[in-house]
């Protein structure tokens, strides 16, 4: 692992490279390019039948996408990271990895959508199976495990109950049974917490959302050992899944801002959860800087702050649910979070839409559930502007 002589906020802007004599721009130039004269170090690995360890083919390397990468492993406390086309090709790479052989997989039953979709159809394709489960049913998790339960798949911050895993508690199962913890970290960002350094193998970002921040791009992030890097290097070259070096001088980009824009994402997310705590028209707010927040002390533990996400249920249906968000004259009805401006979505119509009214209850989300990703505005402003929508 990485040693981290300086503060997280420092490395944000100087984590993974440094200007020098034989490398002299102070930003990361766009390599734009697809290939790269042959070295004799890349055609001795390509003799050998290894991957080349040096620039070859940007499928499969390129300075920029490297640079970007080598930011985010500092970040996380990783050997090594990879940038992917999407978070959802990311997720797809490290599910891949652990499924050979007709391999068992055991995923949080509050995953996002999106990721429960891929990893049925991933298994439904294959002689692979998996299991959803209630993490924090210790009886049902421990039953799960078979001889050939090679992973464990969670969100560190459930999307979009925001439900808290017990990563170190998940992680010390989880090697018991000689599998493996995967983490998608998206909702908390590096800024938040490390899963590799409380005991996961692999942690996930969606960079489309925090490590971004502007809502201008799509991509994927894997961080792990080298080791586990090796079986997520080749599903990725094999795929095709690599990210555009534009992308990653995005991602770089945003990544020197992030710790600045974490504080205000909390900060504001906070002052609105309180807010709408109070509120008559608000039946329910689920944010981990609430007492009220079932995993509250939980995330004191393990959160070195609550976020910028929340979630809360008007009373009433999904059409009062839907009159609130057309009400809104701030914040901006869309999906996708994580960004500098408040986005608002009803996961019913968005990231739970294949799910009936009895699923989606059954995972925390009842009619009239409204996700809040809190951007970094004035929070009297956003409070203000909840206020009208609420009050009709």
């Amino acid at each position: 692992m990485n040693e981290k002589k300086h503060s997280l906020a420092t490395r944000c802007i100087h984590g993974g490279r440094r200007p020098s004599p034989a490398d002299c721009a102070v930003v990361m130039p766009i390599y734009q390019t697809s290939t790269y004269l042959l070295d004799p170090d890349a055609q001795a690995d390509l003799e050998a039948g290894r991957p080349p360890a040096s620039t070859f083919y940007s499928r499969m390397g390129n300075p920029t996408v490297a640079a970007a990468e080598r930011r985010i492993a500092d970040l996380e406390g990783a050997e090594e990271a990879r940038l992917f086309a999407s978070g959802n090709a990311a997720s797809h790479a490290a599910v891949m990895g652990s499924l050979a052989g007709g391999a068992h997989l055991i995923a949080s039953k509050f995953l996002y959508g999106g990721t429960q979709e891929m990893i049925k159809h991933v298994c439904a394709n294959s002689d692979a199976s998996v299991s959803f489960v209630d993490l924090e049913s210790q009886a049902k998790l421990e039953a799960a495990f078979t001889d050939k339960t090679r992973a464990l798949f969670c969100e560190s911050l459930a999307n979009p109950t925001l439900e808290l895993a017990d990563i170190p508690h998940l992680a010390r199962l989880a090697h018991s049974q000689n599998a493996k913890l995967i983490v998608d970290a998206t909702f908390a960002s590096p800024c938040l917490q490390q899963p590799l350094e409380l005991g996961a193998d692999l942690v996930m970002h969606s960079v489309s959302k925090y490590l971004c921040g502007h809502s201008d791009l799509i991509g994927g992030a894997l961080a792990g050992s080298a080791q586990e890097m090796a079986a997520v290097t080749r599903q990725r070259s094999h795929t095709g899944a690599c990210m555009d070096p534009h992308a990653a001088f995005l991602v770089d980009r945003g990544i020197k801002t992030l710790a600045l824009r974490m504080r205000a994402h909390c900060a504001g997310s906070l002052a609105l959860a309180e807010f709408l705590e109070q509120h008559p028209a608000v039946e329910r707010v689920l944010h981990p800087g609430l007492p009220s927040f079932p995993q509250h002390e939980r995330a004191r533990l393990l959160l070195k702050d609550f976020g910028g996400m929340l979630m809360f249920t008007v009373r009433g249906d999904d059409r009062a649910a839907t009159a609130v968000l057309e009400a809104l004259k701030l914040a901006l009805p869309a999906v996708s979070l994580g960004g500098v401006e408040t986005l608002v979505s009803q996961p019913a119509y968005t990231s739970h839409t294949a799910m009936t009214i009895e699923e989606r209850r059954a995972v925390g989300i009842p009619p009239g559930s409204i996700r809040v990703s809190v951007g970094i505005e004035d929070p009297q402003d956003l409070i203000a502007d909840f206020a009208q929508a609420l009050d009709g």
